[in-house]
């Protein structure tokens, strides 16, 4: 992989291998959960210009745009697949040693490469036993079939299980990490940095949603101060971070070429003391009560909308709310939901449920009607 002016390299875990400090994320590229082939040329583009600009760590998932995102960047890296690290990631249905091996050789073929440099679960499957998916994954890297194993959307109960069975053979963790969200600082982030393990920040500019207007004029000073954007701002207190990489998508080759120059200037320590202070304390508790479950979840994708749907699980979600239950009934810390204030004068309610649906009801299941959910509060 050729080294570019001006990006940062960072080391991937123990790998020994250097990815760059800012990549590609694929999330709605090819389409979201079902494929779109509409802007194929664009989205080429896009990331064609993001490697030309030293972004060369490209992330998908077998799931976006139901594996066209994965077809997307096999066409992206014709006649360059050498100097593009691809990562990948399969589906928690797709768990078991069978369901592995399939996988990876469908995302292969998508992929119209013969290796995959990062296989990611993408998120834990509990009726799997862990050793099992970790077992395919490690026979994938004997066959030279995948470089480097990772995880995604981990909790640190489930990352610290599969590091006591891979060890530093488990090079990254790829969870939701950005100023709205700082969850993983006390959860992952810190055992990350304890044992060399690289974290890989997904959603970084939090959707184009960079900042609520009451916090936004801080970043709006320091990108001033240093001739950029917010957004620059944004990703360069990410990967000022120990052990942090990014990987921001973007399908506009104006907003890939703004991603690229984040890195030309740095961020002094107190700029960065100055972000963390005016984006900490995000996190709230509400009342379960007072929150409107919708119909649809986020990107259209179904969700239940009462308890009992919930536990019946008909619509299959892995893990499942019941599943995420046992986690939070033991203890273990949940990824707060988010609302908004809701302007329905319909049920009592204050807040809308935005996202976290299985979490939301994960939470209820296990602490009961009454109790308080951790939020994030759009504002």
């Amino acid at each position: 992989m050729g080294v570019a002016l001006g990006m940062i390299y960072k080391p991937l875990g123990k790998s020994g291998c250097l990815v760059p400090a800012l990549g590609q994320g694929c999330m709605g590229i090819g389409g979201f959960f079902s494929q779109d082939i509409s802007d194929d040329d664009r989205y080429i583009g896009a990331l064609q210009r993001g490697y030309a600009l030293g972004m060369t760590f490209v992330d998908t998932a077998e799931v976006y745009g139901d594996g066209h995102s994965e077809e997307v960047i096999g066409k992206s890296v014709k006649g360059i697949r050498d100097s593009i690290f691809i990562a990948s990631k399969f589906s928690p249905e797709n768990s078991s040693s069978r369901g592995v091996i399939d996988a990876a050789e469908r995302s292969l073929q998508r992929l119209r490469t013969d290796y995959i440099d990062l296989y990611q679960i993408h998120w834990p499957n509990p009726l799997i036993p862990l050793e099992e998916t970790l077992g395919a994954m490690v026979k994938l890297v004997q066959e030279g079939k995948v470089r480097f194993i990772g995880v995604s959307n981990f909790s640190l109960k489930e990352l610290k299980e599969a590091h006591a069975l891979l060890g530093d053979k488990l090079v990254s963790i790829q969870n939701e990490y950005n100023l709205f969200d700082r969850s993983i600082e006390s959860t992952v982030l810190p055992f990350c940095v304890e044992n060399d393990m690289t974290m890989i920040a997904y959603s970084p500019l939090d959707q184009g949603n960079l900042s609520s207007p009451s916090k936004k004029a801080c970043l709006e000073e320091i990108a001033q101060h240093h001739d950029g954007t917010v957004a620059q701002v944004v990703l360069n207190w990410l990967v000022a971070k120990r052990n942090v990489v990014a990987i921001p998508k973007s399908s506009n080759i104006h907003h890939v070429e703004e991603n690229a120059k984040a890195l030309a200037f740095r961020l002094s320590d107190a700029e960065i003391r100055l972000i963390d202070d005016a984006f900490s304390g995000n996190q709230k508790r509400i009342p379960v009560k007072e929150i409107r479950v919708v119909q649809d979840g986020q990107g259209n994708r179904k969700a239940y909308c009462t308890l009992s749907e919930a536990i019946e699980n008909k619509l299959g979600f892995v893990p499942s709310p019941a599943d995420l239950a046992e986690d939070i009934a033991s203890g273990e810390p949940i990824k707060p939901v988010r609302v908004r204030k809701t302007t329905s004068t319909e049920g009592g309610y204050a807040y809308d449920l935005l996202e976290g649906r299985i979490r939301y009801w994960a939470w209820v299941i296990a602490n009961g009607e009454t109790s308080a959910i951790p939020v994030l509060i759009r504002e």
